[in-house]
């Protein structure tokens, strides 16, 4: 992960004075109003009139505004099938287009779907060797036994990991070579197949040409005739390989209006406008979960997925997601879509998504709570835990400050609040409120964390 920006501090303390600013400027009407229809195929309605309370939008248009979040493009907000929030920035429109990097990933897991529902391919168990026999002649039993379902998982075992060591050294190293195909197949092992999650967007070249050969055209074709007219989609930028292949990994541009229709078919089990795009069945084996990552999100086939506690409720969600900030995220419980798009490329603050989500969007959806109560940590507490914790490759340190506790994660502290004894909250604006439980031993003391932060739940274990 990058390292967390210096500035956290500041955007954590003007959050919290815009979210208690704009309560009081919506008397004069609300900042965040969605554009008017543009015969498009989408309906607009106020955030009154969708069941959204404006005042927690406002406060985050507000902020996005005044620089509490970073290099946001815009933000679009679809609720019981209507659009009730449409915000562009930094000269972004309606009609221009964004790339949208890795959410591409998502709209390949709903091709290869749909190739499945008209009968193109059998199903996702087959091994990928049989469609590149004269490549893969020599491979041994190991490699062989790399399936469909695999590159969907991003378990096909290959030795590429696109957030383990340098970001995307396995991807940069593809984009050298005139033949991503053959580089994708020519990877070395690293594991056994379908057991270990590792990012691997290269492999995503062959998912692209299995969808040519099983459909005998190429993918642009199939996608346009399928999914992009019928979602009524004019303008849409795929990304190429050098010979010629659709990149289904990244690397296409397309409005957010359009990103949202996507969002919303899949939110509708496969229906746009009471069409059939692809099978309720697909969506829903793609979208549940199939791996855990390292980072304590789940994976489905090519989407994103987890649950995070909101006002006490437990919200689950999946999403499609792009570097830089590029995210269709789709939330059926509260029959909601939301789309952001950003310039966040190789920065953490590509989360920031997270934090507008968690501690504004989500909860102007959810009846309100009351303020929680918090007690100052013990003298024993403070001491019992101070320490450092450690999650795979995340490492977050508590430390005493004054009469209480500071979590230091990426180099920067923030303020620890106790519900209890053994129940905490942290603040943030970047990743959302973040709700810890503290996992005792026989002997009361402090062995590890069990955070839910961005839609994850991860365990950080005490390691001094």
């Amino acid at each position: 992960m990058t390292p967390i920006p210096p500035d956290i501090k500041r955007f954590f303390c003007l959050s919290i004075v815009f979210s208690m600013m704009c309560c009081f400027e919506l008397a004069f009407g609300e900042i965040a109003t969605a554009l008017d229809n543009a015969d498009d195929g989408w309906s607009t309605v106020s955030l009154k009139q969708a069941g959204v309370k404006p005042e927690p939008v406002a406060a985050l248009i507000r902020a996005i505004k005044l620089g509490v979040y970073e290099d946001i493009h815009c933000i679009l907000l679809v609720k019981g099938g209507q659009l009730c929030l449409e915000e562009y920035f930094k000269g972004y429109n309606i009609e221009k287009t964004h790339e949208i990097r890795s959410a591409t990933k998502s709209i390949g897991s709903v091709l290869l779907g749909i190739a499945i529902d008209k009968g193109y391919l059998s199903g996702i168990k087959g091994p990928i060797w049989q469609y590149f026999k004269d490549r893969a002649a020599n491979w041994n039993d190991l490699r062989r036994a790399v399936t469909i379902q695999d590159l969907l998982t991003m378990t096909s075992g290959f030795e590429c990991d696109d957030h383990s060591g340098e970001p995307f050294q396995c991807e940069r190293d593809m984009y050298k070579t005139d033949d991503w195909i053959e580089f994708a197949l020519n990877l070395p092992m690293a594991q056994t197949p379908g057991v270990q999650w590792a990012y691997n967007s290269a492999s995503l070249i062959l998912l692209s040409e299995i969808i040519s050969q099983k459909t005998g055209q190429a993918v642009t074709l199939f996608a346009e005739k399928y999914l992009i007219k019928p979602l009524g989609i004019t303008d849409i930028r795929w990304g190429f390989s050098p010979k010629g292949r659709v990149w289904l990994a990244g690397n296409t541009s397309m409005r957010p209006r359009d990103m949202a229709k996507f969002g919303q078919m899949c939110l509708n089990k496969g229906l746009w406008r009471n069409q059939r795009i692809v099978s309720e069945k697909w969506l829903a084996e793609s979208t549940r979960f199939h791996v855990d990552t390292e980072y304590g999100m789940e994976y489905g086939y090519l989407w994103w997925r987890g649950r995070q506690e909101i006002n006490d409720q437990q919200i689950e969600a999946f999403w499609a997601q792009g570097n830089g900030g590029q995210v269709i995220f789709i939330c059926p419980p509260l029959d909601m879509v939301a789309v952001f798009t950003g310039g966040n490329f190789n920065s953490i603050l590509e989360f920031q998504f997270m934090g507008m989500l968690i501690n504004y969007i989500l909860p102007s959806m959810l009846p309100a709570m009351p303020g929680k109560k918090f007690i100052p940590p013990s003298k024993q507490a403070i001491m019992a835990l101070s320490g450092r914790y450690r999650c795979h490759r995340l490492h977050l340190h508590i430390l005493k400050e004054k009469d209480g506790l500071v979590c230091r994660l990426g180099g920067e502290k923030t303020s620890i609040f106790f519900e209890d004894k053994d129940r905490f909250l942290i603040p943030h604006p970047i990743f959302g409120n973040m709700n810890g439980t503290i996992i005792r031993d026989c002997d009361e003391k402090p062995v590890s964390l069990l955070m839910n932060s961005v839609f994850s739940h991860l365990r950080f274990n005490k390691i001094d």
